[in-house]
């Protein structure tokens, strides 16, 4: 409130400023030139309109104060468990390992099928019975290559075409019904894929050295 009442002040100090100022520039007009008595008269409001409109700025810039907020509460502190924590699980492989792992897999499966040339060949250029002698060249390679990194099983002991029964409480991932489906089981049908399963994964070792290459480019020097 106190700041609030300088301006009226000032601007009343002023007023009663330019009076006088006005008073003694008529008394004196015979001396001083007519510029002096412009200059005499007209600074004391001008001074006083510069200091009344500083001190309003001032006011609002500083604003009213916001009030304090109160100190937060403290948490009150958990009670120790007096059980002892479970150890914590290993944590996952690195998302550099990983890379490495699946860049390690398909420089076997290139290595010894040559699966990414053929992935990146033009087919359109060969016909049907040149793509039918590299298949089986690429078939042999990859088979080995695969075998070398999983050891499988069919999930149905049983020859594709043949009639076949999947007992009640069957596991939906590991057989996957299709057809004309009613009822409940025991369900017979025609087994059309044996499916897979993996009885062990041998993962390749992974490189010491980080790198983005799967397989080297071959350069024969003569």
């Amino acid at each position: 409130m106190a700041k609030e009442a300088i301006g009226p002040k000032i601007f009343l100090a002023f007023s009663l400023l330019t009076v006088i100022m006005a008073g003694l520039g008529y008394y004196f007009k015979e001396q001083l030139p007519p510029w002096a008595l412009v200059l005499i008269v007209a600074s004391p409001p001008a001074v006083g309109c510069f200091l009344y409109a500083l001190v309003r700025s001032t006011l609002k810039e500083e604003g009213p104060k916001a009030p304090a907020a109160p100190p937060p509460k403290e948490a009150p502190e958990e009670a120790t468990p007096s059980a002892k924590p479970e150890p914590s699980s290993p944590p996952p492989a690195s998302a550099v390992e990983a890379q490495m792992v699946v860049a390690q897999v398909l420089s076997l499966l290139q290595n010894e099928g040559r699966l990414l040339d053929f992935l990146n060949e033009d087919l359109d250029r060969y016909d049907d019975a040149q793509i039918g002698a590299a298949v089986r060249v690429i078939h042999k390679g990859l088979k080995s290559a695969v075998s070398e990194l999983v050891r499988l099983a069919p999930v149905v002991e049983a020859k594709e075409g043949t009639e076949v029964t999947v007992e009640e409480g069957f596991d939906p991932q590991a057989i996957r019904l299709t057809g004309n489906i009613h009822g409940n089981p025991p369900f017979k049908g025609i087994l059309r894929h044996r499916g897979w399963r993996y009885l062990e994964i041998k993962v390749p070792g992974v490189p010491s050295k980080s790198s983005d290459v799967i397989t080297p480019a071959e350069v024969e020097v003569g």
